[in-house]
């Protein structure tokens, strides 16, 4: 087994690394704003690996010690029942992944089994880098996965869920008890405990407003939650609509109660922060609440996570985890194999709980038994994990629910807006809409630009696929 936690390694995987390093340069300096536009084509198929062991690439983003250790030992035994097949595991950082994987696809190296990035999945499909994996899923059982999970594209399945991801907005509730505010429950409360926080160096709240994903996917919990959308699941743009102007204003209010520098933050930073008390609220997943138990453990009494209310409508932001494998890999069906043992039966569940709550099982056959484990986090903080579980049927994704807010209600769509990357990318529309209005542009001046914006992407996007129709509305 082959077990690489550096980018750096001194096997023969430096060299491909290096190799994966020069194209990656080559295509950021060839790039602009929306550069991936133009996906290369995939390269012919690797012929097939003949050699023993049969070698499985094997390239993730979840860096979670516990994570990696309960990788390397599902691996050990895998390998220990197949001794023909090597996995050898690559790990990034999740910012870098996808011009990583874009870059790695079309140039021809093998991939392997990797984590799919959402905004780029319509693409890759279009582009051929992705294996189908109908069998896969049809060999563990159609009907054992949750609905919505599978990502289907022209009638076929191109990468199978591992986990979904549901965010919560975190709180102090001791900070709130002290001012003599109760837990928010309304946007207005949420901006009052917001203002009313930030002082003494503690800021309200942490927003993210860099040109990232996880910008736009914060602010679109604003905008769904307010009764807007993007898009129609008929792939009209209603971007435009007053809804949207809403979020955008309120989305703007709020963060004047963020700390100096959000404009330029992703993920890392604002999970640092409420982790290192700077900010009073936060918005993230479960792992924010392991990471705070392993490096805080006496703030986890003073903790609590609410659902996000920064509207009306009970909508919030759920990252789908997939697997994929290359078109191009050289060992098909070893690939195959490993990913179905993985993806299924106790495996998955332990794989799932190396960070409870973050990673909800998607097998139906497992959720219960993750939801119940015995582990000491889950023991501890079963209303934290039990939350992140109800709200699952709340769930939804800039670039993977294409018009799921219809008449100001949610109802969540399996329509996959095709031209995510070139709206979501990064940096893309929305997020840069964003950090303009952090950086002191006028709200409705910069949503209005975004709104051109959008309006001539998806048509230029449109005009190059006249066949194109949507799977329409349900």
């Amino acid at each position: 087994m082959t077990f690489d936690t550096s980018l750096f390694s001194r096997t023969a995987k430096q060299t491909r690394m290096i190799l994966l390093a020069l194209l990656i340069l080559v295509s950021a300096c060839s790039s602009n704003s929306n550069s991936a536009a133009q996906t290369p084509p995939a390269p012919d198929s690797v012929t097939i690996d003949s050699s023993s062991p049969k070698i499985i690439p094997f390239f993730t983003t979840e860096n979670d010690p516990n994570q990696l250790a309960f990788l390397q030992s599902m691996i050990a035994k895998y390998q220990s029942q197949h001794p023909d097949v090597e996995v050898d595991v690559t790990i990034a950082w999740s910012a870098e992944r996808g011009r990583r994987l874009l870059s790695a696809l079309a140039s021809g190296s093998d991939l392997g089994i990797f984590e799919v990035e959402p905004t780029l999945m319509p693409r890759w499909v279009e582009a051929g880098y992705l294996l189908p994996l109908d069998d896969v899923v049809s060999n563990i059982g159609p009907d054992d996965f949750m609905e919505g999970s599978l990502y289907q594209q022209n009638g076929q399945v191109y990468a199978v869920p591992y986990a979904v991801s549901v965010y919560g907005l975190w709180v102090r509730k001791d900070l709130l008890e002290q001012a003599g505010l109760p837990i928010p429950r309304t946007y207005d409360e949420v901006l009052n405990a917001a203002r009313v926080l930030t002082r003494d160096g503690m800021y309200g709240i942490a927003l993210p407003a860099g040109q990232n994903i996880a910008t736009v996917n914060y602010f679109s919990v604003f905008l769904w939650q307010n009764g807007g959308d993007y898009f129609s699941c008929d792939g009209k743009v209603v971007f435009g609509q007053p809804q949207a102007l809403e979020a955008v204003k309120r989305w703007a209010e709020l963060a004047q109660y963020a700390p100096p520098g959000y404009s330029t933050w992703s993920y890392r930073e604002q999970i640092d922060a409420f982790l290192n008390q700077r900010v009073a609220m936060s918005m993230y997943g479960g792992r924010l609440g392991v990471q705070l138990e392993e490096t805080h453990p006496e703030l986890s009494d003073k903790v609590t996570v609410i659902f996000p209310p920064f509207g009306a409508e009970k909508v919030t932001l759920g990252v789908w985890n997939r697997f994929a494998i290359a078109t191009a890999t050289k060992n098909k069906q070893e690939a195959k194999d490993f990913l179905q043992w993985l993806i299924s039966d106790d495996q998955l569940l332990g794989y799932d709980l190396t960070v409870p709550g973050q990673m909800i099982p998607l097998l139906k056959s497992i959720r219960q038994k993750a939801l119940t484990s015995p582990d000491p986090f889950t023991s501890k903080h079963p209303d934290w994990i039990q939350s992140f579980y109800d709200w699952y049927d709340y769930a939804n994704h800039p670039a993977m629910n294409m018009g799921s807010v219809v008449n100001g209600q949610f109802q969540r769509s399996d329509v996959v807006p095709p031209w995510a990357w070139e709206v979501f990318g990064i940096p893309g529309i929305v997020d840069t809409m964003l950090q303009n209005v952090a950086n002191g542009n006028d709200p409705e001046q910069a949503w209005q630009a975004a709104v051109t914006e959008m309006e001539r992407t998806v048509q230029a996007w449109k005009s190059m696929r006249p066949e194109w129709k949507s799977a329409g509305c349900k």
